[in-house]
């Protein structure tokens, strides 16, 4: 009888506790909060990024080979055209190199000539010969009906084909000499060549029109080794080097269209286009070790002002997604647990935490896809003081009721 006494008297304690706790509760004032009702919006989804202007075209111009500036015929700053001179080394020994080969090619050009005019000669004799031997050949014949010894005549005829089988034997020789002669001269040539195309190199010219942006070289000093010359670049048309995070990058297309804007060009914007999205991302090496992948971006501005020059920073706009009269709710009225969204919707004055899907989402609002509907009210700053099933009175600010 007592177990059952202390039993029912817990029971007694905890309902009484649970009321007391229902009751306290219930007669709290209650919260408020900040709410807003949602509603069908149009909306677009932005990517802002912070980018580096370069030029489209750009030559940076090395040494080839260390040597002595001879002259230098721009300035930064200058416009060049493409096939202007820029820089000139010391051509001195490499002057000297060509002529020395020119003088081969003409020695061996000599050779040639000299074969082959040994080559007319022995063919023109060879020719003779055999003239006169056809001639004495028909000779013979017709003194062979008198001639009965014909000793004269055979004589003759034997001579004449032992002096034409002679001069056939030098004029192969001789062909083969100017054969020989010939591919000396073919390689003199080629020799001749390379010469005058390294003494060329020599002399670095723009593959494009454009503007002097540096010039490292100075004539009478020694050709620098770690900087460039000289560096040419297209000012007309620029482009603006970007790097994004992989969530982003996804979002753009080759063609779509951005906005540019800067403190340089003041309330001024440019437009542009997606031109190039590289093919693989790439960590950065930075000495926390703890950067994320990005993916290189290059818009090409449509326009490119004078007073935007390569190097200046950009701000860049793409719109990548547009919608209309879709469900939206300011992004400070969600929150995250894990992977999943949720808010907070009062319903009878009272939190339920409603899970969300989302959508497309800017800096102010983020599209509702499922778990709420037009009209439902929810709480637009929600705290951790919040909690499921509390008592709240919705505070609408300058909205009203």
């Amino acid at each position: 009888m007592k177990k059952r006494l202390w039993w029912g008297i817990g029971i007694v304690v905890v309902l009484l506790a649970a009321g007391g706790w229902w009751l306290w509760r219930n007669t709290q004032t209650p919260l408020k909060v900040s709410a807003g009702k949602v509603s069908p919006i149009s909306m677009q989804e932005d990517i802002y990024a912070t980018g580096s202007v370069a030029p489209n075209s750009r030559q940076d111009v090395y040494a080839l080979n260390p040597g002595l500036v001879s002259k230098v015929a721009v300035k930064a700053g200058d416009s060049v055209k493409t096939g202007q001179g820029l820089v000139a080394l010391d051509q001195t020994l490499a002057n000297a190199q060509v002529a020395q080969a020119q003088a081969n090619v003409d020695a061996a050009q000599a050779a040639v000539n000299a074969a082959q005019g040994n080559v007319t000669d022995l063919k023109q004799a060879q020719n003779a010969v055999q003239s006169s031997a056809a001639t004495a050949g028909a000779a013979q014949a017709g003194v062979g009906t008198v001639n009965i010894s014909g000793t004269v005549g055979g004589n003759i005829s034997g001579n004449m084909g032992s002096a034409s089988s002679g001069l056939g034997s030098s004029v192969h020789q001789a062909e083969g000499t100017l054969a020989q002669s010939q591919a000396g001269l073919k390689q003199a040539r080629e020799a001749l060549q390379a010469a005058q195309v390294q003494r060329d190199q020599l002399t670095y010219k723009s593959t494009l029109d454009g503007t002097a942006l540096e010039v490292n070289a100075q004539a009478g000093n020694p050709a620098p080794v770690q900087q460039p010359l000289v560096v040419v670049a297209d000012l007309k048309h620029l482009n603006v080097q970007l790097q994004l995070n992989e969530m982003d990058a996804a979002k753009l297309k080759v063609g779509g269209k951005v906005t540019v804007t800067s403190k340089t060009l003041g309330s001024t914007s440019l437009t542009g286009v997606v031109a190039e999205i590289a093919p693989e991302a790439v960590i950065q090496p930075s000495a926390q070790g703890n950067n994320s992948p990005t993916v290189a971006v290059t818009v090409r501005l449509d326009q490119a002002p004078a007073v935007l020059k390569p190097g200046y920073s950009v701000t860049v706009q793409a719109i990548v997604a547009t919608k209309k009269n879709v469900l939206a709710v300011p992004l400070e009225s969600l929150f995250q647990e894990g992977s999943k969204n949720y808010v907070y919707r009062i319903q009878n004055g009272l939190l339920q935490k409603t899970e969300v899907k989302v959508g497309i989402g800017n800096d102010t609002d983020q599209e509702i896809t499922a778990g709420l509907k037009s009209g439902d009210l929810i709480v637009l700053n929600p705290t951790n003081q919040l909690s499921e099933g509390q008592a709240v009175t919705p505070d609408w600010g300058s909205e009203g009721a």
